[in-house]
């Protein structure tokens, strides 16, 4: 599985598919070199010069420690308590548990990210935020090509095919039923797939404003981090409402399908989770060696 959590500037929050790489030898090596990696985006989406990336460069490799050492470990605890809420059958209550906690790690990722980033972002020139922004665009372009296109029928199919995949990633193979049960939550949440689609273009044309009207790298980390921790106060009513009664029915989703999983099934989702609790207790044990 390889389910990313697509928030932008992905630069910064490249490293958060971490969470849900699949477990095996490619995802470590994958993770132990995420520093070149995240250089990488970070290049392609601020046009740095070479002084900015000369800075930047020891601030990944500061933050890909900070990574390993704190958030792995909590993500391995986290996957070993679901691994065995799993075994015993998930309830609503484990649901809201999972959700709460992946929101917790994901805001303390991308609010230490913004910070420790901030002293380079702050001398980002005119022209590179021009380019920020337009490699906003053409991304957000090819997003809404490939998950909300304009044509309905074609949205469905591929909001449903996305969601089927996702819990045969967990299940593995899903019987009818159960498919058309995720099929009946896609369709009720149609608008939130569109909400989710603007407010990601929300938090980048805030992302770009906070970056032209703060200069001073200690503010701008602050700003940067609530942004992240505290996204409630940027988002509309609607997107609020919405989101709430996605999590609502996507747990009772959850707990209706855990219901009727075969025990070939809940030994399949127990792997899973075990698996990835043990490949990120593997790599937060790692010291990744001195070139």
């Amino acid at each position: 599985m390889c389910v990313k959590i697509v928030v932008c500037p992905r630069f910064f929050l490249l490293a958060i598919g971490a969470l849900s790489l699949a477990a095996c030898s490619a995802t470590r090596v994958a993770y132990d070199n995420a520093d070149i990696v995240l250089r990488f985006m970070a290049s392609s989406y601020l046009d740095l010069d070479a002084a900015q990336s000369e800075d930047l460069t020891p601030r990944i490799a500061r933050f890909h420690q900070w990574h390993r050492s704190n958030e792995l470990p909590a993500y391995a605890a986290l996957l070993r308590s679901a691994s065995q809420r799993a075994a015993k059958g998930i309830t609503a209550e484990d649901v809201a548990w999972g959700l709460a906690n992946l929101r917790l790690r994901y805001r303390r990722f991308a609010a230490k990210a913004a910070e420790d980033a901030a002293p380079v972002l702050a001398t980002l020139a005119s022209a590179q935020l021009a380019a920020l922004e337009r490699k906003f665009a053409e991304n957000n372009e090819k997003y809404a090509k490939e998950f909300v296109p304009s044509d309905d029928k074609e949205r469905r199919r591929r909001q449903l095919k996305r969601m089927i995949e996702r819990f045969r990633d967990f299940a593995g193979e899903l019987t009818p039923d159960q498919e058309t049960r995720i099929g009946r939550f896609a369709l009720a949440h149609e608008r939130h797939v569109a909400l989710r689609f603007e407010d990601r273009q929300r938090l980048q044309r805030d992302f770009v404003a906070a970056l032209e009207e703060e200069r001073k790298p200690e503010e701008l980390g602050r700003n940067l981090a609530e942004l992240f921790e505290r996204p409630e106060l940027r988002r509309s009513e609607e997107f609020i409402r919405e989101d709430k009664r996605w999590e609502e029915d996507l747990g009772q989703l959850i707990v209706d399908l855990d219901r009727s999983l075969s025990a070939k099934q809940r030994a399949h989702v127990v792997r899973r989770l075990s698996d990835y609790a043990e490949d990120f207790a593997v790599l937060a044990g790692r010291r990744k060696e001195a070139a």
